[in-house]
């Protein structure tokens, strides 16, 4: 009886060793900095919803703060809040050096409003080019163009610029 236990038990073991690698070499879209992760986690744990870090979109290689240090920007998506259904809310974190990368977290759209499907900084700026939704659109399917335009003032994000254009945007990939 002990030797069946002791090879069960050896067993149970190496598989979970097994697992654990395997869980290591398998690809994800989820960044290895767990500030970030923990960041997402937190908003989506907030409005229980999910987020999925194939939509995700980064700037990475600006000085928002001009201290020297490049910063850190993601957009992510926050889908189900309350639990189920498919409303979604969008949001910008800023990483920030000079912060001690503690992020500054801003709602940017959501479902019936926009969804920033870009990010990028210039001139002191964080410009986000979005989809509007239209009054003829679908919940599904926003069909405007829009920018949304953020300064850092001090310890938070201002919005300085809303603009929409309601011409149809190119196609985008990944999102029908």
């Amino acid at each position: 009886m002990k030797k069946i236990t002791a090879i069960l038990l050896i067993s149970t073991v190496s598989s979970l060793i097994l697992f654990a690698c395997a869980r290591r070499i398998i690809p994800t879209c989820n960044v290895r900095n767990e500030l970030v992760e923990s960041t997402i986690a937190a908003k989506a744990k907030e409005l229980n919803g999910q987020e999925y870090c194939q939509f995700r979109h980064y700037e990475t290689l600006s000085d928002i703060d001009k201290d020297g240090i490049d910063d850190f920007i993601v957009l992510f998506t926050v889908e189900g809040i309350g639990g189920g259904g498919n409303n979604h809310y969008d949001f910008m974190a800023v990483f920030l050096s000079s912060r001690g990368w503690q992020p500054i977290v801003i709602r940017t759209g959501g479902r019936g409003e926009r969804d920033p499907i870009g990010v990028d900084f210039r001139d002191g700026k964080i410009i986000l080019n979005t989809l509007v939704y239209l009054p003829s659109d679908a919940l599904c399917c926003p069909s405007g163009k829009g920018t949304l335009i953020y300064e850092l003032r001090g310890d938070h994000l201002e919005l300085v610029l809303e603009k929409e254009n309601n011409d149809k945007p190119e196609a985008v990939p990944g999102r029908q």
